[in-house]
């Protein structure tokens, strides 16, 4: 399956959606696709909503009861990644993101930061992946994030 195709059938308008959680990491050769999780614009989402081919979700995260996401496979459809000490909102993620064939994908130091508040040992791996590839990509000062 290949990332950027796949997000390309769902027809988005590019400044309403941004690709998340592994999404980065795959568009890298990082990690092997799973599934492809998006933060979407309140309007997307309630969009999606009415159409049949997102099943509605129902949260069962404690700060997040009462709420859903969508999803239809391969596809996760969110509000926020909000997590921990990290909860940028849909602007801040993407003023930060990267534009890559007209999608855009969280920036990595943002991948970084989730997956680092998320605090969960199914991370670790990824957050060393991460580290390293900043480390040998990028000529700002990561400290901060890492």
């Amino acid at each position: 399956m290949n990332l950027i195709d796949e997000i390309k059938k769902l027809n988005f308008q590019s400044d309403d959606f941004i690709i998340v959680g592994s999404g980065p990491m795959v568009i890298r050769g990082l990690k092997e696709l799973n599934d492809i999780d998006i933060i979407v614009s309140r309007e997307l989402f309630d969009e999606c909503k009415k159409d049949d081919r997102w099943k509605q979700i129902p949260w069962t995260y404690p700060d997040h009861l009462g709420q859903i996401y969508l999803e239809s496979e391969p596809f996760e459809l969110y509000l926020d990644v909000n997590c921990g000490d990290f909860n940028p909102t849909f602007g801040e993620l993407m003023s930060r993101s990267d534009l890559i064939e007209g999608i855009h994908f969280a920036s990595i130091e943002d991948v970084l930061r989730f997956k680092k508040s998320y605090n969960r040992p199914k991370h670790e791996k990824d957050i060393e992946i991460i580290e390293e590839y900043l480390l040998n990509h990028s000529s700002s000062d990561i400290s901060d994030i890492i």
